[in-house]
């Protein structure tokens, strides 16, 4: 029995002894470096393995946008192969070699470094594996310039733009939160933790919100999306500009958004410059006073005329005042754009705005009076200002003002050694369309060849008026309005 147990003992211990001496030499089954599997190799063997596998190796960070690939070069290799095989052999603690063995072969593997869902950014990077050729801070300044670039498309504050989403066409917390610029550091060690162990990928969710800097102003998700429902109750509105019976625009959510700016206290206001700046657009678009605007007469003839009173003049801070009120009231439908001056219609830019009108041609010294529709209603000679450049009658698109009856035109001028008006003429019709000192009149001291002479003007014309024969300003009286429109050109 003695014997027997002598010989079991030295068979233990002969088993034992080869165990110490194969696992001084080998890995213990399951083991890793580097996610290459090296069990039961020798180091040489390990390192010739490592060497193959890493040849090609490349490390890829990536998520929310951001990707960077790290590629070592063979001059500069992250890994020592054959030190890093033998350093990891001689953690093997052989002459525990039976409690080592039941452990791998029980499933609990050895690798070089742990690997999970989620990373410690507190945790020691193990450099003990790195070559001495590996240029870290090359590595370091490489995806860090990569992470500088990526942030330069991120202001990394809360503002209405960033918060902004057009494809649900609403503010929310989320797309506030894609402005937050990348953490430069963090980011850089969960790479360089990830290179540490030849991890082939690594995503940014694996370190959650230590992947990015805090919004300036340091806000909760809750005070970021109570800002963002604020500023969603005012996209509500969805009203149509209307300029006469043309469309002047339209404003909706999507509009109001480019307008929203969030005070130091988070509260959304309609931002008045931009506000601004968009009304005074339509009006650029939609104002006619004084522009140049192109028409054909009804007889054929072609007119091009700038200046003048008549026509559509938007009233830029009463836009204003009724977006915010639009706003303010979530309104939807149609709003007449508020005007200080009208046109009969609008056709579009250098286009008549007009209805029924007078035609004056200072050149043919004729006047004409046509509907609405274009109908030959009126029509006589005329003599307008001298042409002399101080009397010259004033051309443009203009509108009837003032119409009078037995009123005495008096001379702005002085005569200069009497000290008295240059002229006092009593008219019996009186039409004016620039101010109160132009306009039509009956001429009683005009003889009746003038209308009918298109010269007679440059020795009988007027001071600015336009002299029209009595039984014609007593019919034209009728049929104007304040408002009806009076075109004079050459």
């Amino acid at each position: 029995m003695a014997i027997a147990l002598g010989v079991a003992a030295g068979i233990v211990v002969a088993a034992y002894a080869a165990g110490v001496a194969a696992f001084s030499m080998l890995y213990y089954p399951g083991t890793t470096i580097a996610g290459v599997d090296v069990s039961l190799k020798t180091s040489q063997d390990a390192a010739d393995s490592l060497s193959r596998e890493t040849s090609g190796y490349r490390l890829t960070v990536q998520g929310d946008g951001f990707s960077w690939e790290y590629a070592p070069t063979a001059d500069t290799p992250v890994y020592d192969a054959q030190a890093v095989s033998d350093r990891v052999l001689s953690q093997n603690d052989p002459l525990l070699w039976p409690v080592r063995l039941a452990e791998s072969l029980g499933g609990n593997s050895s690798e070089t470094a742990p690997t999970g869902s989620t990373e410690d950014l507190s945790s020691e990077v193990d450099r003990s594996l790195f070559s001495s050729d590996f240029d870290e801070q090359g590595f370091l300044d490489a995806i860090g310039g990569a992470i500088d670039a990526f942030n330069e498309g991120r202001s990394g504050v809360f503002d209405a733009a960033g918060a902004y989403d057009a494809e649900t066409a609403s503010f929310s917390a989320d797309r506030a939160r894609e402005n937050e610029k990348l953490n430069r550091d963090n980011v850089s060690k969960l790479a360089l933790l990830a290179l540490s162990r030849l991890d082939g990928e690594v995503s940014l969710e694996e370190i959650g919100n230590d992947a990015y800097e805090p919004l300036e102003g340091g806000y909760t998700d809750d005070q970021l999306q109570a800002a963002c429902d604020a500023a969603n109750e005012l996209l509500g509105v969805h009203v149509t500009f209307k300029l006469g019976d043309s469309d002047a625009g339209t404003i909706d959510g999507s509009t109001v958004a480019q307008w929203i700016v969030f005070d130091e206290n988070l509260t959304p206001t309609l931002d008045q410059a931009a506000l601004t700046n968009w009304a005074q657009g339509l009006a650029q678009s939609f104002n006619t006073v004084g522009t140049e605007r192109t028409y054909t007469r009804p007889d054929g003839k072609q007119v091009t005329i700038g200046g003048g009173t008549f026509g559509w003049q938007v009233d830029t801070d009463a836009v204003v005042q009724a977006v915010q009120d639009a706003v303010a009231n979530r309104q939807t439908g149609e709003i007449a754009v508020p005007t200080s001056s009208q046109g009969d219609k609008f056709t579009g830019a250098g286009q008549p705005d007009w209805g029924a009108f007078v035609d004056v041609d200072i050149t043919e010294q004729y006047a004409r009076y046509y509907d609405a529709s274009g109908n030959l209603v009126w029509e006589t000679g005329v003599v307008t200002g001298k042409p002399d450049g101080d009397n010259d009658t004033p051309t443009g698109v203009y509108k009837v003002n003032n119409k009078a009856r037995n009123i005495t035109l008096i001379s702005q001028n002085k005569d200069p050694e009497t000290g008295e008006p240059e002229y006092e003429s009593p008219v019996d019709y009186w039409i004016a369309f620039k101010g109160s000192s132009w306009g039509f009149h009956d001429a009683s001291w005009q003889p009746t060849w003038v209308y009918s002479d298109p010269s007679a003007y440059r020795s009988r014309g007027s001071h600015g008026c336009i002299n029209t024969p009595y039984d014609k300003v007593a019919q034209l009286y009728d049929l104007l309005q304040v408002g009806t429109c009076v075109i004079v050109h050459y």
